[in-house]
């Protein structure tokens, strides 16, 4: 009885975030336009892509996807825009659904999935928020890259392969996890997925012709190239320019709160090694192959929270990619033989908590939440889960972490 009120209480609250996805969505009528646009034959869908200066922050979005999303957007458009984005949202609901089937399966926690669940709910329920309230792809992204993962942990090649290709054509960031199934020796999958990406990218061909198609991927290629440097950019790069150079946040009205004034090329330079390091740590971290299903989750969970903080470009948003990270945490900290790393992870989960959720509840309104966003919380609360993560995993790998009965 208390799973079944748990799971209602779930599918409740996240019903109500994709109505009000459907009538607040930011990000959704920008993917709505993009693929009206393609119905209607007009397929200028990176009107900026050439325009001079640095990138600004546009309140009404730019298509920043592949040419290819939009033509699988199409269907949607077909119906009216509030319509469209709540079935939208909808479809996010089996898609969190499912991340936590695969966390309480692999973590041996099958009959806590709902608590599960509940528990991250409230930790990244900021992050969530945001994804949900803009109606942003990017738990799908999440999603299909889980998918990859825990299919290609059972040695299929087709279906990683396909769902991880999708996830590249939705972000870019996922091709950072090419480097982790070379590690795992799934070439066979990578080699697939580098041809089904390639795939994607010409399928637009087929209506708009080769070199119209050739345009839209130049277009895409310099739309994407410039949002590392736009001022709302919470990522470990944006933190350091926000830190380092006279660099606003949010609105590129909103007063810098820099520490040092420092060259661009320099503090680019400084993210380049450290981003560079973190890869290497993560790297060792991963090499050893893992000992069952649980290490393998906790690891992909440590290489998903460190695309998090060593991508070139972040939002606030993206951060909801954590909800497996937590889900994982959570799983073990409800372990009781697992005493000696409570302190850790719970650690880990206040950090995350409170830079998520409940922070941002005391800095009301839009010009107190550009100063609590100018002081980069995000990433340094990611930066403290990864850490957590790091000494984790390397445990469990040692033999020496928490214990994840099988």
């Amino acid at each position: 009885m208390r799973r079944r009120f748990g799971l209602i209480t779930i599918a409740t609250l996240l019903l109500a975030l994709a109505w009000f996805s459907a009538t607040h969505s930011i990000d959704f009528p920008m993917y709505y336009r993009a693929a009206a646009k393609v119905l209607a034959g007009n397929y200028d869908l990176y009107p900026h892509a050439f325009d001079e200066g640095p990138p600004q922050v546009d309140p009404l979005g730019q298509f920043l996807y592949a040419p290819v999303i939009a033509f699988l957007f199409a269907p949607l458009a077909l119906l009216p825009l509030n319509v469209a984005a709540f079935l939208f949202a909808c479809l996010k609901i089996p898609a969190y659904v499912y991340l936590f089937r695969v966390v309480a399966r692999r973590m041996n926690v099958a009959t806590r999935a709902g608590t599960l669940m509940l528990a991250s709910l409230f930790i990244v329920a900021g992050y969530l928020l945001e994804e949900f309230r803009g109606g942003n792809v990017h738990l799908f992204s999440v999603c299909l890259m889980v998918l990859a993962f825990d299919r290609a942990d059972s040695g299929q090649i087709v279906v990683p392969a396909a769902a991880l290709a999708t996830a590249i054509a939705l972000k870019l960031a996922p091709l950072m996890l090419l480097p982790y199934f070379a590690i795992r020796r799934r070439f066979a999958m990578c080699a697939t997925t580098a041809a089904m990406v390639g795939v994607l990218w010409l399928l637009p061909a087929a209506i708009v012709g080769i070199d119209r198609n050739n345009q839209l991927t130049e277009a895409f290629a310099r739309s994407a190239a410039r949002i590392a440097d736009r001022p709302d950019n919470v990522s470990l790069r944006g933190l350091l320019f926000r830190a380092l150079t006279p660099m606003p946040v949010g609105d590129p009205q909103n007063p810098p709160n820099n520490v040092a004034t420092v060259p661009a090329s320099i503090v680019a330079a400084l993210w380049f090694v450290l981003a560079g390091a973190i890869v290497i740590a993560v790297g060792v971290i991963v090499w050893p192959a893992p000992r069952d299903e649980a290490t393998a989750l906790l690891e992909f969970s440590l290489v998903l929270t460190a695309m998090l903080v060593v991508a070139p470009h972040a939002q606030r948003l993206y951060f909801s990619a954590l909800v497996l990270p937590v889900g994982v945490l959570v799983a073990l900290l409800i372990r009781p033989s697992n005493g000696p790393y409570r302190g850790l992870i719970g650690s880990a989960l206040i950090v995350t908590a409170a830079a998520s959720t409940y922070l941002p509840l005391v800095f009301g309104g839009r010009r107190a939440s550009l100063i609590y966003q100018s002081w980069s919380p995000y990433p340094i609360a990611t930066l403290f889960m990864l850490v957590a993560l790091i000494v984790l995993t390397r445990q469990v790998k040692l033999g020496a972490g928490p214990s994840i009965p099988a």
